[in-house]
């Protein structure tokens, strides 16, 4: 039964971005229940010190900074102090995001570039500086993208949102094809609509939300949890999952499939 030990995140220093809310803070948290040590970042730091009192109340460290995932100098200085705090990083989780609904024909380009900004260049750039760093350190590294189910199939009204995770879905390959020399590992999970305050209340508005979700999530007819999103995310972090890189895992009870 050794080898289901490696399913565990036992003494990695994971780090989680966007972790103040939703996925990211199910991810953090369950990260710490395998094991890690985390780093959480984001814009909401009063969300952040809550998360990681609960975190540290679990008997782990949690080292909180604010971080805006756009800003390529907020994103250096994140991580140089995430370096300072652990002297390493062994797992990256891209979990920040952004979205707001509308008609293509719609969009102006601030809104576009913001869109895009907070998923794809987001995604790049905080890769790029810690895959620096953990080349460095020579001691390999695994790193997931969080992308969507907007990103594998059409998404009306998700236009630049859709572009932006179907361009992490492949730029995950580039990284992944780039960086297996150093021993790093580059993974997607791609979620359906995920329970959260804004999801359920797209579901009290729309009608036609609810029939997607009712008839297009084939195995419940409603929205994921976010703990069925962060466990696979745990399993592609883990030494269990060392033989995959490039992979796109759509976590969507079958939404894309028909």
């Amino acid at each position: 039964m050794g080898h289901l030990k490696r399913f565990e995140l036992e003494d990695k220093i994971v780090v989680v971005t966007g972790a103040g809310r939703g996925i990211g803070r199910t991810i953090a948290l369950d990260a710490v229940r395998s094991g890690a040590d985390v780093a959480v970042g984001s814009r909401t730091l009063d969300e952040l010190k809550s998360l990681s009192k609960e975190i540290e109340g679990m008997g782990k460290k949690c080292f909180y900074h604010s971080l805006d995932v756009v800003d390529v100098a907020s994103i250096k200085v994140f991580f140089d102090s995430v370096m300072s705090e652990f002297g390493r990083i062994d797992v990256l989780i891209n979990n920040a995001g952004y979205n707001k609904l509308g008609k293509l024909l719609d969009y102006d380009e601030e809104l576009y570039d913001q869109i895009v900004d907070a998923n794809l260049k987001n995604v790049f750039f905080c890769s790029q500086v810690v895959v620096k760093k953990m080349i460095e350190k020579g001691n390999g590294g695994s790193i997931v993208n969080i992308s969507s189910q907007a990103g594998v199939v059409g998404a009306p009204e998700r236009g630049p949102y859709s572009g932006a995770k179907g361009g992490v879905n492949n730029m995950t390959r580039t990284m992944a094809a780039e960086w297996a020399e150093y021993g790093i590992r580059v993974n997607v999970v791609a979620p359906t609509v995920t329970r959260s305050p804004l999801a359920e209340g797209a579901l009290k508005e729309s009608a036609a939300f609810r029939e997607a979700v009712r008839t297009k999530n084939l195995l419940r007819g409603d929205l994921a949890e976010p703990e069925e999103i962060s466990a696979p995310v745990i399993f592609l972090a883990s030494d269990a999952a060392s033989m995959i890189t490039g992979h796109t895992l759509v976590v969507d009870g079958g939404w894309t499939i028909i």
